[in-house]
Parts: C-alpha cells; structure tokens; sequence
C-alpha cells in the first residue's frame, strides 16, 4: 500500500493499521523525518514499512514513491490518496493563494496519485487493485464532491 499523506492523523493510523493486517506499507509525505520515524516504529513491531519524502503537488516526485513501492515490494494494490489542506481563514479576506495551494494539494494531488499508481494496475490486471481517496482536508471542502467521483475500485 501506498500512502502519500501518512506523516500525521488519518494517514498515519491507516498505515498502522494496514502494517498490523500485514500489508506492506509505502509511507510518503513532505516530513521526511515523521515518516522515517513511522517506518522504524512499524518494522520495529514486525511490519514492513519504507519512508519516502513526497510532495503530492509535484507529478514526478508522487510517480517516484510509487516507483519505489514497486521496485521495493514487487507491486501496488492499493493508494491511500490522504495529503489535505483545508486553510482556515474567513473567505473575505479573500486569500487566493491558500484556495490554489488547497486546489493543488486536494485535487491535483489525488490526480497526481492516479496518475501514478493507475499504469502498475492496469498491467497487474488485478480486479482488487484500489485508488482509496481520503483527506482530512478534502471534507470540510466542496473539493470533496470531486474526490468522491473517483472513489471506485479499479476494475480492468
């Protein structure tokens, strides 16, 4: 499994989970130092984890974490899409660059993670293969509609 976002919250107790379940987990987030501690924390307890630093709003690094998860592990079955933004300040104040930043992080950062994991489906050919969208940030935001139509297993 791959999780961008698993440095804190959701993300980073979906992984414990998923690593107690026996999944192999492929932590990704911008706090390199919080997932490198999540990962030893994880194999220290007999789970299998590997920490790469990920920024979700860049296509090539969100590629390269699940490259590694790939030639790491063998394969990916599942994303766990959960880096989120949701900036607290009253929309009069009219901050534009939080709204973009919060666009970039929630939507083009699901995409982003789409567009990596989708292509290793597609030629695993496994029906139980899994894009699971979920954000801290995206559900206080109308963003979530968006991330909902694509909350469907993958089906070749």
């Amino acid at each position: 499994m791959s999780s961008p976002g698993a440095s804190s919250g959701l993300g980073e107790a979906a992984s414990k989970y998923f690593a107690q379940l026996g999944a192999t987990v492929v932590l990704g987030a911008r706090r390199a130092e919080r997932i490198k501690h999540l990962a030893m924390e994880i194999n220290s307890n007999g789970g299998k984890a590997l920490a790469v630093t990920v920024d979700v709003t860049k296509r090539e690094e969100v590629k390269g974490l699940v490259d590694s998860a790939v030639k790491e592990f063998g394969r990916v079955d599942v994303i766990l899409n959960n880096a989120g933004i949701m900036p607290l300040s009253p929309m009069d104040r009219l901050n534009v660059d939080e709204w973009n930043k919060m666009i970039d992080v929630n939507i083009k950062g699901v995409l982003n993670g789409v567009a990596a994991v989708l292509p290793y489906m597609k030629e695993q050919n496994q029906v139980r293969s899994s894009i699971l969208l979920l954000s801290q940030g995206i559900k206080y935001s109308l963003v979530r509609l968006f991330i909902q139509q694509l909350n469907l297993p993958f089906v070749p």
